[in-house]
């Protein structure tokens, strides 16, 4: 693109429309002032966290233009802007030389030739910590939208690193590279990005970006390596790390060839850490993950709510599924909604819960240990309990035989069959909900008693924990 002080491009960047506008005032104040303003939008675009500081100086062979400044690890960091009006007149200058121990940044307002560029590529490897760009070639990276997430994608990162570490050239070619590993087919897109990202950076910021896209493009591959998968199970991706990779790999799933990708992420997960990342999980289909994970996360309460997904449309139902909603793990299934949380206080009870009697529940009961029950009759209410399974039946069995009544089952606290070590959960059917510490798993099962009227099926239940 080129920039027609007179005219100007259609559909050209804001940054480039801004920076041709300024260039064309009469007053040099006055082009100083926008230009200036236009780089800095500019550059808070890619990272909205930068502090930008205006200096005295426009185009001086070694002060800066604009100092950006920002906060890391407690301390304060920043690097200095240089505006050039092309970077030809970089490669003229040697600035890459001159300027080496400043580490700055030069930004040229052209769009310069690609013989252009190859005598600047020459130019920087003296210098390591360079970076030459154009405003042509950092508006190539989008901005996203409100609902994305800023840190959760691979070019997202870059994009907010670029001022900080970037150095060597940030061409128009190497932005399209970044923005590809986004878009295209993830094998080859993840390996061009990982050549992009060892031009452009170097420390701790490489490191990072090169072992989260070395990753995905073990994951994508037919035969993973069995050494990276079971490193990933003895040191566990970092929170940071994670919020990059889940998205990425679920929003390309059927480009997964490997189900042992899905058992490795699986076992990094816990149910706190899915609600502290639930932003960057909104919207996608977590079943592939969740259902290997549901034997090993916990959850402290579960719910089964009518699912408001569907509630206009009575003859409409959907597939078992695992999703993050509100900043919970959740499964809609058909008509319903199953809500995890990992403890009482992040799920609310119904005010409108299922109406459950013995003899509807007797029979699916009979899946689990029973230690407890809570019977409310016309005139009389029991509550009992027994350590022995077996013996606790043949109370209520007793007890629904001789007491004249009718009875409704408000609770009944259960466990895994044939474990007395296991978690309990307690299953009260007003408010739908079931309370207490036992595997995500373990709570859909619990859960699905309160299903009585419109039970989950077994291919269901089997769906969504991967049984």
């Amino acid at each position: 693109m080129t920039i027609d002080v007179q005219g100007g491009a259609q559909n050209e960047a804001p940054v480039v429309s801004a920076v041709r506008q300024a260039r064309a005032y009469s007053r040099s104040a006055d082009v100083i002032e926008g230009v200036k303003t236009a780089v800095i939008d500019e550059l808070k675009r890619l990272d909205p966290t930068l502090k930008i500081k205006k200096t005295d100086y426009f185009n001086h062979s070694y002060a800066p233009d604009l100092i950006a400044v920002w906060r890391e690890a407690g301390r304060e960091q920043e690097r200095r802007i240089f505006i050039r009006g092309s970077l030809s007149s970089v490669v003229a200058a040697e600035d890459v030389e001159s300027l080496a121990d400043q580490e700055p940044l030069l930004i040229g307002l052209g769009d310069e030739k690609k013989k252009v560029l190859a005598d600047l590529r020459k130019q920087l490897p003296a210098s390591t910590r360079t970076l030459a760009t154009e405003v042509s070639a950092t508006s190539r990276i989008p901005t996203l939208t409100r609902d994305e997430q800023r840190d959760t994608q691979l070019s997202g990162l870059v994009r907010a690193n670029i001022v900080r570490g970037g150095r060597g050239l940030l061409s128009d070619k190497a932005a399209d590279r970044i923005v590809a590993v986004e878009e295209d087919e993830p094998l080859e897109a993840l390996k061009a990005f990982q050549s992009t990202v060892r031009q452009l950076f170097t420390g701790a910021t490489a490191e990072r970006l090169n072992r989260t896209a070395g990753l995905l493009v073990e994951f994508f591959e037919e035969r993973p390596s069995q050494q990276t998968l079971g490193l990933l199970r003895e040191e566990p991706l970092l929170d940071g790390e994670l919020r990059v990779v889940l998205p990425y790999i679920l929003r390309r799933a059927s480009e997964v060839k490997s189900s042992e990708v899905w058992e490795a992420l699986a076992s990094m997960l816990t149910l706190e850490r899915l609600e502290s990342m639930s932003p960057s999980l909104a919207d996608l289909d977590l079943t592939p993950i969740i259902a290997r994970a549901t034997k090993s996360m916990t959850a402290g309460r579960s719910a089964l709510f009518p699912n408001t997904e569907v509630a206009n449309d009575e003859h409409a139902e959907l597939p078992p599924s695992w999703k993050v909603r509100n900043g919970r793990l959740v499964a809609d299934v058909h008509r319903w909604a199953l809500w995890m949380g990992t403890d009482a206080r992040k799920i609310r009870a119904r005010d409108d819960g299922t109406d459950a009697r013995w003899d509807e529940l007797s029979a699916p009961l009979r899946a689990f240990d029973l230690t407890a029950i809570e019977l409310h009759g016309l005139s009389r209410r029991l509550a009992v309990g027994n350590e022995d399974p077996d013996t606790l039946r043949e109370d209520v069995e007793r007890i629904r035989g001789t007491i004249k009544d009718d009875f409704h089952v408000a609770a009944v606290t259960v466990r895994e069959k044939g474990d007395a070590d296991a978690g309990e959960v307690k299953v009260e059917f007003e408010g739908a909900v079931g309370t207490g510490k036992a595997t995500v798993d373990f709570h859909v099962r619990a859960a699905a008693l309160l299903a009585v009227r419109r039970p989950l099926t077994d291919e269901d239940i089997e769906t969504l924990t991967g049984d």
